[in-house]
């Protein structure tokens, strides 16, 4: 059987966080919705302001419709949006984002994209104003869609360069195409779904607070070798190659997980 690094990677980090926990998926306008929120935003503040915006348009009375957020004005949204990143920006992003959906295709839904080929469907997604690789592919995997693409966000990204998966100058944009490629042929929609969120929770717990002591991949980390020789991939390739550990058996809690309530009447 050929090496797999990606898969390999993998079991190793399943054995150092264990799996995580299986959370409520979002309909696709919702998830896209949220994940336009966190970017460069912590998870916590952005689950915590998309269930102020679900609460203030009357998302569930509305049947799960984001008509009124579409609808809404600059300076409503913009107060709205307290603790996100580049907040200005999204209280445009977000009510534009909507209106091309529905001038696009005719409604303020995503459904339609279920059947598309995953390439078109990312594509599609793109095209709208503020969405970009990370957005469309956490709308793609991580909602009802539930299509096998990684999502890469900065976190991802950075644990990923770390390890010498993509180059250590590459753009979170090119860093989205590489990884994707990657991607082992038995991995469906769960295996990426599942790997996103190890490598990020790598990317956040360790690679961004340079918790060098405590890091599981520290001999390979490429931003801690100053060594001009330092080859990270086949570093990871060799330490890849020993006996994985038995998997962390602890209980995992994925943030997402606290929608469930507010998912479930949407």
């Amino acid at each position: 059987v050929p090496f797999d690094r990606l898969e390999s990677l993998h079991q190793r980090l399943l054995a150092v966080f264990g799996p995580p926990e299986a959370f409520v998926r979002l309909d696709p306008v919702s998830q896209m919705l949220l994940a336009m929120l966190s970017g460069r935003t912590r998870n916590e503040t952005a689950l915590a302001v998309f269930v102020r915006l679900v609460e203030h348009f009357e998302v569930a009375r509305l049947k799960g419709s984001w008509v009124r957020l579409a609808e809404a004005s600059f300076h409503e949204v913009d107060l709205l949006l307290e603790g996100i990143t580049h907040a200005d920006r999204k209280a445009v992003a977000l009510p534009r984002a909507l209106q091309e959906i529905a001038s696009l295709s005719g409604g303020l839904s995503l459904d339609f994209l279920h059947n598309w080929p995953v390439d078109d469907a990312r594509a599609w997604l793109e095209r709208l104003y503020g969405v970009g690789p990370k957005t469309s592919t956490a709308t793609l995997n991580m909602s009802t869609l539930r299509k096998r693409i990684l999502v890469v966000d900065t976190a991802h990204w950075r644990a990923a360069r770390c390890l010498g998966l993509v180059p250590e100058h590459a753009s979170p944009e090119r860093s989205v195409r590489l990884l994707n490629r990657q991607l082992p042929d038995r991995w469906g929609a769960g295996e990426t779904e599942q790997h996103h969120i190890l490598m990020q929770e790598l990317g956040r717990n360790f690679c961004a607070r340079k918790n060098r002591m405590a890091y599981p991949f520290a001999k390979l980390c490429a931003h801690g070798v100053r060594n001009p020789a330092h080859q990270p991939e086949r570093l990871l390739e060799d330490f890849l190659r020993m006996p994985t550990p038995l998997p962390d058996k602890r209980e995992k809690v994925n943030p997402i997980s606290i929608l469930k309530a507010d998912a479930e009447n949407l």
